[in-house]
């Protein structure tokens, strides 16, 4: 994620205007997105990482739902173009140059749609009028002519196999989601075997759900990241929300433990630690008895915050 700016001519655009206020919201988010030329991967997943990281952890599928659908509305207003280079989807900025104000621009890591990819150089819009149709592969015996229809070749919005970099990125992307950050290696090497027959947003989604379902497990409870993805466990069907009854057994467990970390942790609540009179002999005791005592008596709030988070 990048710092911007916002022109006040933003506020006042007609075009703008037309989106519905939470399109204008995800614009200004890829413009944090995208790399100094205007340019990013078109990737919903990594996209919602980098821009709504706590929307994507709280409710991933409507996250991505959401947002999907927002670049698209942002694609039929002109304000964006969508398009392919060597097996990537990419998305670039329109007028980026006359939006942001870049003093010292890094280089792209990725071409615009007319092939340019410094910041300062000029961008030719006709290139991108209808992104997806005039940057398609090139067929026929057009494919071996000249270096002008070689170079238009690697422009297109169909996919090949994944770069060794795309394959890192999306890996870090899913990573940082884990649990349990055991076996990095291990876990990558099942990562690109995944990849092949899921998408990285299915994966994402579903790791955020199964993190949400082991956070208050021991450790030892919670699969490798490898065990994770060579058993197929994005297809779970297990993985369901808090109900008052899972969550009067975990708490059970914590009054037993006198857990009040994870308690406060899970639903919000904080435990207001009392001072040890000087007459109390074993003060463990003394804390272990003011735990149990503040989880047994705010037990309803405790389950009512935690159902209002989880449930849903």
């Amino acid at each position: 994620m990048r710092i911007r700016s916002i022109k006040p001519e933003f506020w006042r655009s007609k075009t703008i205007a037309k989106l519905d206020w939470d399109e204008r919201f995800v614009l200004k988010g890829l413009e944090s997105y995208v790399d100094d030329n205007g340019v990013g991967k078109d990737d919903l997943a990594l996209i919602a990482a980098d821009v709504f990281p706590r929307d994507l952890s709280a409710n991933p599928r409507d996250t991505l739902a959401r947002l999907s659908e927002a670049i698209s509305h942002i694609n039929e207003a002109g304000l964006i173009a969508r398009y392919g280079f060597e097996g990537d989807d990419l998305l670039y900025i329109d007028k980026w140059s006359d939006i942001q104000r870049i003093d010292k621009p890094a280089r792209g890591r990725f071409p615009r749609p007319d092939g340019t990819t410094e910041y300062s150089q000029p961008v030719n819009r006709d290139s991108y009028a209808n992104p997806r149709d005039t940057l398609a592969p090139v067929t026929g015996e057009q494919g071996n002519r000249g270096t002008e229809e070689q170079g238009s070749k690697r422009f297109r919005s169909s996919k090949s196999t994944m770069s060794q970099s795309d394959i890192d990125i999306e890996f870090e992307a899913w990573w940082k989601h884990y649990p349990r950050k055991i076996a990095k290696g291990q876990a990558e090497k099942a990562f690109r075997t995944a990849r092949k027959i899921a998408d990285l947003e299915t994966l994402i989604a579903a790791v955020l759900a199964y993190s949400k379902s082991v956070a208050y497990k021991d450790a030892t409870f919670i699969a490798y990241g490898s065990t994770w993805l060579n058993g197929k466990r994005w297809l779970d069907e297990d993985i369901t929300p808090a109900t008052e009854s899972t969550i009067n057994d975990w708490l059970r467990e914590c009054w037993n433990t006198s857990d009040v970390r994870a308690v406060e942790a899970r639903c919000g609540l904080v435990f207001p630690a009392p001072d040890i009179p000087e007459t109390v002999t074993d003060a463990p005791a003394f804390m272990t008895q003011a735990r149990r005592e503040w989880i047994k008596n705010n037990h309803d709030e405790i389950v009512r915050r935690i159902l209002g988070r989880e449930a849903s």
